[in-house]
């Protein structure tokens, strides 16, 4: 490997010159790496990785690659830490802070006590509510973020240690808000845990509600309240969630899907259907 790995990224999604971590039940994404270079993946043992690709990227191979590449990230994220220890906030007249190499655009409005984190982009026409926290986040024009929502909170991913203590996984990923996005208050968009969590235009979401991270919501997608969902959930455009649903982590919820409220969704749902109940059924 020619270039140091400093960063990461999530195997469906790779970047080059990053880590992540590979079992052998996601071995088909194996793929993905054909269209990058230089990578570090930490991989479980027993899993059959071509050639080409063995001469083309580092693989490191253990019982536990989670625990592996836990162990990478923490050092990536306490170095990040560190360094912002050491930037400064910009303190405005009604108590926001905004943090060091923050991109604002025109027309920006930042409620009292809103923490904009370094490092965040801010399009143009932006509302941001009272109480609100945005980190890890690129937030595009004309997107309205309700009052005390936060933005690219931390994940929630836990990998046992060869004690058997359970370690929560550093949230090294980033939330994308694309342009007219509507966020009430009260809500939570965690980042993703080394890729992207990501909210299509026009999309809306009411408060109380829960976007795990590493979630895929298309376009125009209406969640009602109190919604929570699991990591790497996928919803896609048009479709509307009722108040109150509950979504398990890697479902796939297909175009123009009706979810009726307090339904639990625990298997994908096709296009252009609607489902509700406990556990949601398709009807048909």
């Amino acid at each position: 490997m020619n270039k140091k790995i400093t960063e990461v990224s999530y195997i469906g999604e790779p970047k080059s010159n990053t880590a992540m971590f590979l079992s052998t039940k996601a071995g088909h994404l194996l793929d993905n790496l054909e269209t990058v270079e230089n990578c570090l993946i930490f991989a479980e043992e027993g899993l059959n990785v071509p050639s080409n690709l063995l001469e083309k990227h580092s693989f490191k191979f253990s019982a536990n690659p989670q625990l592996a590449y836990y162990y990478f990230a923490k050092k990536t994220s306490n170095q990040l830490t560190q360094n912002n220890q050491l930037k400064e906030y910009k303190v405005l007249d009604n108590g926001a802070r905004i943090g060091e190499n923050v991109s604002l655009g025109d027309d920006v409005k930042i409620g009292a006590d809103v923490i904009i984190e370094h490092d965040s982009w801010i399009g143009d026409h932006v509302v941001l509510g009272s109480g609100a926290i945005i980190q890890r986040a690129i937030i595009k024009n004309h997107v309205r973020i309700g009052e005390n929502t936060v933005i690219g909170a931390d994940g929630y991913n836990l990998v046992r240690d060869d004690n058997g203590n359970l370690l929560s996984m550093p949230t090294l990923g980033t939330v994308e808000i694309s342009q007219g996005v509507t966020i009430n208050s009260n809500c939570t968009i965690s980042a993703g845990l080394a890729g992207i969590t990501r909210i299509g235009s026009f999309s809306h979401i009411d408060s109380l509600s829960h976007i795990h991270h590493d979630c895929q919501i298309g376009e125009e997608v209406e969640i009602a309240s109190s919604v929570s969902m699991g990591g790497f959930t996928t919803i896609k455009s048009g479709s509307f969630i009722g108040i109150g649903t509950n979504i398990k982590n890697r479902i796939v919820i297909g175009k123009n899907v009706l979810i009726g409220m307090g339904s639990v969704v625990i298997k994908d749902i096709p296009d252009n259907s609607k489902a509700y109940g406990v556990p949601a059924q398709v009807i048909e």
